[in-house]
């Protein structure tokens, strides 16, 4: 079996194919990354696998996107520094999205690349950030400013880390199986009707498909892959306004508010009213507005300082790079406002 750049692998045949991983690599210092809220989960991770150096050291960073900064790479730079890490070290991300994000940025920065290894703990980290090779930290109050391209040696799916997840943490990986769901335009209805007590590994297994394939083909996002931001322009706005705003919200959370958006903007009343049946819209009061259409005029997929969407033709068919206007989108919230 193929260990390097290969991902992701599913349950108890995944740590074996990890195992497989470090006898290849032999690395020479061992890190594993975590925050405070997955520290827990080491005691699950670690007595699985035969190969883990037992002197590996553990870098624990604050939860949160706080801890998406430079002030915190910088430090867990120095950090590897002080121990001795080389080229030939590791880093293995245990956690959710944020860990996962900051981990594979250090990874893929520190002497111009050192090999990683995703272990998401929370369901969006599971079937988003984990899976794709994007990774960044936050600058200036904005989400995802600096980052890279770069893919993870391994990524090991085991969703028994989910049997202790948060309900509002659920909501938020539920968020990004839901915008595949529509942009695959297969299991939309199924999608919606999904809960934590029931939902199956393959419905997770279906959505990192689903990612995965739409990754390989477009991996540097200079097409196709723009569609994996349906919902992202609005909701990375709200994520980052939310923030500063002393209210924050989840990554899910906020996509579900672009997806709103995106929705309406793509004439699919009927899908944005069920959407609206399991989450509701949050009102966007007048004195936000300004502040979050600010925040999208600095997204990532824009050019020649337009705003650029991801829409939908009709479930399953995606169109990228729609400039939207400050009126048509301020035109969406209203309507959504005046319907909540």
């Amino acid at each position: 079996m193929k260990t390097s750049h290969s991902y992701p692998f599913f349950g108890p045949d995944g740590y074996d194919g990890l195992d497989a991983l470090l006898q290849e690599l032999a690395p020479s210092k061992t890190f594993l990354l975590v925050d405070s809220n997955t520290t827990h989960c080491l005691s699950v991770f670690v007595p699985k696998l035969g190969q883990l150096d037992a002197a590996f050291e553990v870098l624990e960073v604050p939860p949160g996107e706080e801890s998406k900064s430079l002030e915190v790479a910088a430090n867990l730079w120095s950090v590897l520094l002080e121990y001795g890490a080389d080229r030939n070290s590791l880093i293995i991300n245990v956690g959710g999205g944020v860990v996962c994000d900051l981990g594979a940025f250090i990874a893929a920065t520190f002497k111009r690349g050192i090999p990683f290894v995703n272990v998401p703990t929370s369901l969006l980290a599971m079937v988003d950030a984990s899976v794709g090779g994007k990774n960044g930290i936050n600058f200036a109050g904005l989400k995802n400013q600096l980052g890279t391209f770069t893919q993870p040696n391994y990524v090991l799916i085991d969703p028994d880390f989910l049997t202790s997840l948060p309900q509002q943490e659920w909501e938020s990986g539920h968020a990004e199986m839901l915008k595949h769901a529509l942009l695959s335009g297969t299991n939309w209805v199924e999608a919606l009707q999904l809960e934590p007590a029931t939902l199956a590994l393959y419905e997770i297994q279906q959505s990192v498909a689903f990612k995965a394939a739409i990754v390989r083909e477009d991996f540097k996002e200079t097409g196709k892959r723009k569609v994996l931001n349906l919902g992202h322009t609005t909701g990375h706005a709200w994520e980052s306004y939310a923030a500063v705003s002393g209210n924050p919200c989840t990554h899910g959370a906020a996509v579900i508010q672009g997806l709103h958006v995106a929705l309406l903007l793509s004439g699919l009343q009927d899908e944005q009213y069920a959407l609206a049946k399991r989450y509701p819209w949050i009102k966007v009061e007048d004195d936000a507005l300004t502040p979050l259409w600010e925040r999208q005029l600095q997204d990532k997929k824009n050019t020649h300082g337009e705003v650029r969407y991801v829409l939908l033709e009709e479930l399953g068919k995606p169109i990228w790079d729609v400039q939207i206007t400050r009126e048509q989108w301020t035109q969406a919230v209203s309507a959504l406002n005046s319907a909540s």
